[in-house]
């Protein structure tokens, strides 16, 4: 789309009232270069002036260095030329029908839409209180204060420790996984899987591939037993795909293979304020869109028709056909232009 038209569209934001106001799909616009009466031309044409007092303010809004460009007489010439020359332009264009055309209309559509996303969620936007944050990291807290955690997989071979025989079987065969799961590569934890669920014993997690999910070393050696949360500590210095030896814990033996570690987390409130002041923006930013547009179908009678939609018929077999005109326009999701951090 050439500049003349985009520009046109970003024109056609310059909404004015009338006494009755437009009707449903259209818009009473005034595209003169000076809407506002006073001040005293520099330049004129037909209907509308470029003002000292506007070109005075347009300068004041350059850089300094932009500004050394239009020092004399000349320059200043030039550019208020310009300035009049691309309202005639947007003049001409409106003298021959081109603010119908269907990709002006896109455009301007687009153009509406965006300002009035700006307007609905950036300057109305309801500020999040401290009171809201400081409930959020309350619920929330153990995303911010948590004990270092381990994930693990296992396979377990039951052998109660009073029974001599029984564990030097299981150790036999345990000895025997293990070295099965050092000839596989370090980071294959889906062979390792398959190790388990060919040998574990352990009912619970067999089924998973021997996975133990993230638990704290706490937690893990009150389920396990501690010989497994002590070895689950060794194995860290390591990393992801380090085997343990086979721990002998009350229950029986295991072999250890980390999946992964989590560090400790210990995050204060005023760690994360701005972190959860931007989610929570994020939030009402999501409702208030949710509501605006909720209510303007509810107020414009919106309504789908469900049997005359399901006889439209969707050919997957034809070939694309050239475009008729712009595609249709989409919602905007209301999204901040940063991205909020993650804990």
């Amino acid at each position: 789309m050439s500049s003349t038209p985009r520009l046109l569209a970003l024109a056609l934001l310059a909404l004015s009232g009338c006494e009755r106001g437009p009707a449903p799909g259209h818009a009473v616009v005034d595209f003169r270069h000076a809407r506002e009466s006073g001040g005293t031309p520099v330049a004129s044409w037909k209907d509308d002036r470029v003002t000292a007092e506007e070109l005075h303010r347009r300068l004041e809004e350059m850089s300094p260095a932009l500004r050394e460009r239009y020092q004399t007489l000349e320059q200043k010439r030039e550019y208020v030329e310009g300035l009049a020359r691309f309202e005639l332009l947007v003049q001409e264009a409106l003298a021959r029908g081109l603010q119908n055309d269907p990709e002006v209309m896109a455009s301007t559509k687009r153009a509406l839409v965006s300002r009035l996303m700006r307007s609905q969620l950036d300057e109305a936007q309801p500020p999040v209180t401290d009171a809201e944050v400081a409930a959020y990291y309350k619920s929330h807290e153990e995303d911010y204060v948590r004990p270092e955690q381990v994930r693990l997989s296992h396979v377990f071979l039951a052998a109660p420790r009073a029974d001599a025989a029984r564990v030097a079987a299981a150790r036999t065969k345990a000895e025997k996984v293990l070295a099965e799961a050092k000839a596989l590569p370090a980071k294959d934890f889906a062979a390792f899987g398959r190790l388990a669920r060919a040998h574990s014993e352990e009912p619970r997690t067999q089924p998973l591939d021997g996975d133990l999910r993230y638990r704290s070393l706490e937690v893990l050696a009150q389920d396990f037993g501690p010989e497994v949360a002590e070895a689950a500590r060794s194995l860290v210095t390591g990393g992801p795909g380090t085997l343990s030896g086979v721990v002998q814990t009350d229950a029986g033996l295991h072999v250890l293979q980390l999946t992964g570690h989590q560090p400790a987390l210990n995050q204060g409130l005023e760690d994360v304020r701005q972190q959860i002041s931007g989610r929570l923006s994020q939030e009402k930013r999501t409702k208030a869109w949710a509501e605006l547009l909720s209510g303007l179908e509810h107020r414009a009678g919106f309504t789908v028709d469900a049997a005359t939609l399901a006889r439209v018929h969707v050919d997957m077999s034809t070939p694309m056909q050239p475009p008729s005109g712009p595609p249709p326009g989409t919602i905007p999701a209301p999204f901040p232009s940063a991205a909020v951090e993650q804990p």
